[in-house]
């Protein structure tokens, strides 16, 4: 957990004297917090049900909750160096913190008797825009109430494709709610909408997204999106939209109670972005495999790099993949076809799409595959709204299988209840990594959740359970176990996989 400065912004309040001295500091506003701050619930989980191994089957160590949630915080650590030196932190693909990351998972994967093991370079297909230093602070007068000093918005984050290089002062107007924000009265003013998600931002993307383009349009010269989610987090998402800043719950909620108590005053903002857009970086895919009685291949992927600590996207199934390493690499557990492990880069990252250099790279061993399985959010503890709570369970998954094979869909019916793996619904949809393994013309299956802390610095190791760890770990065997002895002809149906377009967002990754 943790409190970290940040960031800076500037209001100008009006109310008379005499009632804001009535009122206490900020017209009697609580204020937010010193820094970023993670969902308080993270500090008070509740225990999930203990894993239970099904009759008949042997537990594996290398399933052991305690060792895969070790490995867990390990890669968290790699975003934590990087967090100390930097205002934009993370396992961010072309940073050095992303390449420790895949030096560690390839010397974990080695040790677990992988074979071939590869760091395999790709260069950008283009720059990436990374911020430097940012400002956003709310400026005090005395007016607003004996004692009011400035307060720093820790949990402003600038959203891609932000510039703002000279300070800018503007009045501050609220809008309303995003998809239905009111443009009216924004020319020449920073403008505020607000969205509350019931699930993670990702849920109200589109809205966030084509109001703010409208407000910016409309003459704001920036916008603030109020993500009112628990604690005060930086949100990384809603880019390109023109100048704008996403702010935390607790930061949005005190400018909302200042502007309802400065009695219709002017309220004013000033704002700062550094940014610049990072050309000729290089990222890292980490490839290794396991021979198999077969030498038709089964890709396992998972992708190591991250936006802050990115202990749900993607340490958690970063450490899956290792643990899966393990099982595997013992010669008693030797697969019926051969795998072939992937921790992949550039998920997040503009023109890094490592799945889609794999596949560039590596046209001789991938023509062999039959099936790719993505690895993605599998273990996060479910975070709900109203009230705000952890509820003793994990959040359950999306699972898509692309062309709807009739046994890989039941092997997801029957494993996921089997080891108490949570899903939500079962299709064809797998957006994101798999969109670079598209040309393989190959059945492409994963889980994925996006659920509150879905692009936020509050995806900690915290956050993580550690028997769901365990319960991934058991179903992802078993799946692998059923498609290695499948034949062919049923994992990959005649007609089934017609050819596609990568998909997804910057890079064909999803953002």
């Amino acid at each position: 957990m943790r409190a970290v400065a940040g960031i800076t912004f500037v209001l100008a309040l009006g109310l008379s004297a005499a009632a804001a001295a009535q009122q206490g500091p900020w017209f009697g506003a609580p204020l937010p917090p010193k820094g970023l701050q993670d969902p308080p619930q993270l500090n008070a989980l509740p225990k999930t049900p203990r894993f239970v191994q099904p009759a008949g089957e042997t537990a594996d160590p290398a399933f052991a909750a305690t060792r895969i949630m070790a490995d867990v915080r390990t890669i968290t650590g790699f975003a934590d160096e990087m967090e100390r030196t930097s205002q934009f932190w993370g396992r961010i693909s072309g940073t050095p913190a992303a390449a420790k990351t895949a030096g560690w998972v390839a010397a974990q994967l080695k040790s677990a008797g992988v074979q071939n093991v590869q760091v395999q370079k790709f260069s950008a297909t283009g720059a990436m825009w990374m911020p430097t230093r940012w400002e956003v602070r709310v400026l005090a007068d005395p007016a607003f109430g004996p004692g009011s000093r400035d307060v720093v918005l820790h949990s402003a984050m600038p959203t891609r494709g932000s510039s703002i290089p000279t300070p800018i002062e503007a009045e501050l107007v609220y809008a309303g709610e995003a998809g239905s924000a009111s443009t009216a009265g924004v020319r020449g003013k920073v403008a505020i909408q607000h969205s509350r998600p019931t699930t993670g931002a990702f849920s109200t993307r589109s809205q966030i997204s084509s109001s703010a383009r409208a407000l910016n349009e409309a003459g704001a010269v920036a916008v603030f999106n109020w993500i009112e989610q628990a604690g005060n987090m930086h949100v990384f998402d809603f880019g390109g939209s023109g100048n704008a800043f996403n702010l935390g719950g607790a930061d949005g909620a005190f400018l909302k109670t200042v502007l309802e108590r400065s009695g219709g005053k002017p309220v004013k903002v000033r704002l700062a972005v550094e940014a610049y857009n990072r050309a000729g970086l290089t990222a890292e895919n980490v490839v290794g495999v396991i021979p198999g009685v077969s030498d038709e291949i089964v890709v396992i992927n998972a992708h190591h790099d991250s936006w802050f600590d990115g202990a749900g996207d993607n340490a958690d199934a970063t450490a899956v993949l290792i643990a899966l390493a393990r099982h595997y690499g013992r010669p008693e557990n030797k697969p019926a076809r051969t795998l072939l492990f992937v921790s992949s880069a550039g998920h997040h990252s503009s023109g890094m799409n490592g799945p889609a250099f794999l596949v560039r790279d590596n046209a001789q061993l991938l023509s062999k595959a039959v099936l790719v399985l993505n690895l993605e959010h599998v273990a996060q503890y479910q975070l709900r709204t109203d009230p705000w709570r952890v509820d003793p369970t994990e959040e359950p998954k999306g699972m898509g299988v692309s062309n709807l094979a009739p046994v890989l869909m039941d092997a997801i019916r029957t494993g996921a209840p089997r080891y108490g793996y949570t899903t939500s619904r079962l299709d064809a949809s797998v957006p994101g990594d798999l969109g670079g393994y598209a040309p393989l013309n190959i059945s492409r299956v994963q889980g994925i959740h996006s659920g509150p802390l879905y692009h936020t610095s509050g995806d900690v190791w915290q956050s993580i359970s550690p028997e769901g760890l365990t319960r991934a770990a058991n179903f992802y065997r078993y799946f692998i176990d059923v498609v290695a002895k499948a034949p062919k002809e049923q994992i990959n149906p005649p007609g089934s996989n017609a050819p596609a377009p990568a998909r997804g967002g910057r890079g064909g990754a999803a953002d």
